[in-house]
This record gives C-alpha cells, structure tokens and sequence, in this order.
C-alpha cells in the first residue's frame, strides 16, 4: 500500500505520457525517427518509473534527490503540454478538413519542428517558478469592528504547503522561519500541509519551529482527508501537548491579544475521510452548513472573530454569522494564469486574492506549495496580514 497520497498524480502522469507517446509512436505527422523514438520510450520507462517505485519506497527519492525532482518535473510537463498541443491540433485539422480548407504550410505536415521547442520552453518556464522560493506578500487590513487594542496585531498564513515530491519539509522549515522574521503574533495553517506521510514528523517539526506568541493555529484540507488521516490526527494531538499548535475541526477556540479576547473558528474540508470522491454541489454545501452550525455554535457575538476554511466557498456562511475575517487556500490561484479565470472558476467562486461581502473580508492565498510542479503567472506564496482598527 503507499504511504503517499500523489500515487494518483502518477498514473495521471502516465497518461500523459501515454498519449504522448502513442501520437509520436502511431501518426504520420507526429512520429518520430526510430532512434529518437526508441529513447524518448526508455526515458519514459525511467522516469516515470523512478516516479511510481519512490511513492513505495522508505525514503521520497525526489525530495533526497533535488535533480531527480527536477527531471520528473520536466519531463511531466513537456508530456502534458505535447499531449494538450497535439490533441489541439488534431482537432484543428480535422475542422479544418470539415471545412476543406486546404493545410499547404510546412507547421501541418511537420508540426513536431514548432510543438517540439514550444513545450520544452513552456515546461521549463512553469517548472522554473513552481520550484521558486515562495513570495512572501504583507497586506494592512481594516477589518470593520477591530477593537483598538487588536490595532498591529499581526497574523501570518501558510496554505496548502503539499509537503510530498516537490515540496520538502526543509521548505516548509525554511517558509516558517522566514515567517518568524516578520515576528507574526499567530501563525494559521489553512490546510493540505502535507501529502506524504515519511514526511509527517519532519513537517509537524517545521510547524513547531514558529515563534508566534500565540502559536500555530490549523485545520484539515482536503489532502489530509484523503489517506493517513488518523496519523495525522495523532500527531496533531500530540503537538497541542508538546508545543503551541492546536487543530480546530468545527470548533471554535479563544485567544488574547494585549488583554483582549478574540474568536478563532476552524472548519472542516466538506469531503469524507479516505476518499478522494468530491461530493454533489447539494451535498458539500450541506456539509459545509452543519460545519457552520458546529462552529459557530458558541461564538460570543460582540468578540472579534477569525475564520479559518480550506474551501474559499465557506466564506457565504462566513458572513452570515458576521465574522469580521476569513482565510483561506486551496484552489492555489489556478497556478496557471488563463485557468483562475476560465476552468478554475468551476472549483470556487473565490480563486485568489480579496473578496469583500458585507462586514466581512476573505483572502485566499495562492498556496506555498503544489502536487503537481507547474506555475505559470500564479507564484507561490506566504503571507502576513497586519490589523489595523479604521479611524
């Protein structure tokens, strides 16, 4: 059985692959010489199978290896974006026949001498910034209702870190101590900390190294739910014994800042345990309604209140139950810039950046971290809010 959660990212990965290879291998405009064919299969075989034996192996071998990691990343995003492009221009030329326009240029009888460099430089490019340090942003934020003594506090917020393959638990070491330099009062983890269990220990002791006064406040992504919940549950509970780092699932807890009280909220990730199937439209936003209702159950109306969400669509129930401030993550902006706008809207009404319904403020962070190693115009990030009360 794995002990890693991105086994299915594998077999997507084949597929990619697959397709790519079998356009190269079986058409006429795509094929390629027998000698290059030849190795461009064998380089399939070890990288993709390099990729699947380290999800079963003691010890992640990309994370152990940082040029292995590269190379996987590469050669999955050339696969994926020669499969898209040649998938693209079989339909292009079929249309095109359809409508017998006749196809005289060199691009349509040999289009590998254009596809070829262009997704090489297009994995290149989105490799590159996935595996860039994330951007650290700072934000003043005027909430409405902040109490003046609440006046600098200072919130950081790490998101959907996908500590696995591409993300080690070193980055995730190095993100909170760049953090800690920003001397943040309390740090959120706004879920998808991690997908590889060999890295459980090493992650939680990333968390513990934050030196928020307040501690580490967190709650459950998806990617938590989807395998080795339970392990991750313990050790949750045994860091709020150990150090300042408390889970909220459906909870509610209070802190202090200079004497006065605040409210933080935590919500659950509207899936089941262990299954990766997402539920009905209906059926998450029930979900996500008695998470609200076993939340918010015993805010204290006239405190300042915090919410905490994975899912950026909680934010509607947010603002019904008046909470002042809401952070989130999971959709990670899209991590290609033409899909936050077009497919990605499918996921969320609440991509990235800052929304505003009512009394209440959302941020959704673009996330530090991914499982699959593609950005493009969407970087990763860390972020502190500094709180201000308005004049």
């Amino acid at each position: 059985m794995t002990i890693s959660t991105t086994l299915w990212f594998v077999y997507r990965g084949m597929i990619y692959c697959g397709i790519s290879g079998l356009l190269m291998t079986a058409l006429p405009h795509f094929r390629l010489h027998k000698r290059a064919l030849q190795l461009y299969w064998l380089m399939n075989l070890l990288v993709m199978g390099t990729w699947y034996v380290s999800q079963f192996s003691a010890q992640n071998w990309l994370v152990a290896s940082a040029p292995l990691r590269w190379i996987v990343a590469l050669w999955l995003n050339a696969n994926m974006a020669y499969a898209a492009a040649g998938m693209g221009f079989l339909l292009l030329s079929l249309l095109l026949k359809i409508f017998r326009r006749k196809l005289h240029s060199l691009f349509w009888r040999k289009p590998n001498r254009l596809l070829i460099p262009l997704v090489c430089i297009l994995s290149v490019a989105g490799v590159y910034e996935a595996m860039t340090p994330p951007v650290l942003r700072h934000f003043d934020v005027y909430p409405d209702q902040l109490p003046s003594a609440l006046d600098g506090m200072k919130i950081a917020q790490i998101t959907d870190s996908h500590v696995g393959d591409f993300v080690s638990s070193a980055e995730l070491a190095s993100a909170v101590d760049r953090l800690n330099a920003e001397k943040p009062d309390l740090l959120v983890m706004t879920g998808d900390l991690l997908d590889d269990e060999r890295q459980l220990t090493s992650a939680f002791a990333a968390l513990a190294q934050a030196n928020a006064p307040l501690g580490v406040v967190a709650i459950l992504g998806n990617h938590e739910k989807y395998q080795g919940l339970t392990a991750i549950l313990q050790k949750y509970q045994s860091a709020a014994a150990s150090s300042q780092i408390r889970l909220l699932v459906d909870e509610k807890m209070n802190l202090s800042y200079r004497g006065t009280a605040f409210q933080i909220v935590g919500v659950d990730y509207p899936i089941l345990p262990d299954s990766r199937r997402k539920l009905a439209e209906t059926a998450q936003m029930d979900y996500m309604q008695r998470s609200a209702e076993k939340a918010f159950r015993h805010v204290t109306p006239d405190e300042w209140l915090l919410c905490l969400t994975h899912h950026p669509d909680f934010f509607d129930l947010a603002t019904a139950r008046n909470t002042n401030l809401s952070l989130a993550g999971h959709t990670h902006g899209g991590q290609v810039i033409p899909l936050g706008y077009t497919v990605g809207t499918l996921w969320s009404k609440y991509i990235k950046g800052w929304f505003q319904r009512q009394q209440s403020q959302l941020y959704v962070s673009t996330g530090m971290g991914h499982v699959w190693p593609y950005r493009l115009g969407v970087p990763t990030e860390i972020v502190t809010f500094t709180l201000h009360a308005k004049k």
